[in-house]
């Protein structure tokens, strides 16, 4: 089964994006203790790579806050870590409803749809991140996840001689042909 890694957790962006920070810190003042704990626990366990007990976590920051956004980023992130693909699209969607102007947000919901191959929302998330991006540093993150989803994009699988579309003439050729062919049998058996 494959999974899929995300290079940079919520605090490292947090970080390097002042802007969603100052927006997360509006939020979390209004959060419970439970729910701030958890959320920590969570971020502690997903740095170490145990995505499921991780997911453990935030989802009890989220059943202290259901409307904590970075909880349901990071659920989505532990989700997809661990495989499961569904409710990790789910909570990563939910968070992008409950946050429309968070940066890191957008950025993980288009990197997610890359990984899945699904590269028209792709686009439209990571054009969305990118309305949102407050600094230089994020604009050089979705500069880059652009750049290697082109890529990939340049170097897929071509598609083999034989299943590509026939030319009218190569079409009017192979007709004439047949009925030539027809003709020669129809001669013959007389």
């Amino acid at each position: 089964m494959a999974t899929t890694t995300f290079p940079m957790t919520i605090e490292d962006a947090r970080q390097q994006c002042p802007a969603t920070s100052q927006l997360a810190r509006v939020d979390k003042e209004a959060l419970s203790r439970e729910a701030r704990w958890c959320f920590t626990q969570g971020i502690e366990l997903l740095n170490r790579g145990e995505a499921r007990e991780a997911a453990a976590c935030f989802a009890r920051a989220l059943a202290h806050s259901p409307d904590f956004a970075d909880a349901h980023v990071g659920l989505g992130i532990a989700y997809a870590i661990d495989s499961r693909i569904y409710p990790a699209l789910d909570h990563l969607e939910r968070a992008a409803a409950l946050e429309p102007k968070n940066f890191y947000t957008h950025f993980k919901l288009g990197q997610f749809y890359f990984k899945l191959r699904i590269p028209q929302k792709g686009y439209a998330e990571t054009a969305r991140a990118l309305a949102c991006a407050a600094t230089l540093d994020e604009r050089r993150l979705v500069a880059q996840i652009l750049r290697e989803e082109r890529q990939r994009e340049s170097n897929g699988v071509r598609r083999p001689w034989w299943n590509r579309p026939f030319s009218r003439s190569a079409l009017y050729l192979g007709a004439g042909l047949v009925v030539a062919g027809c003709a020669l049998l129809v001669l013959y058996m007389r």
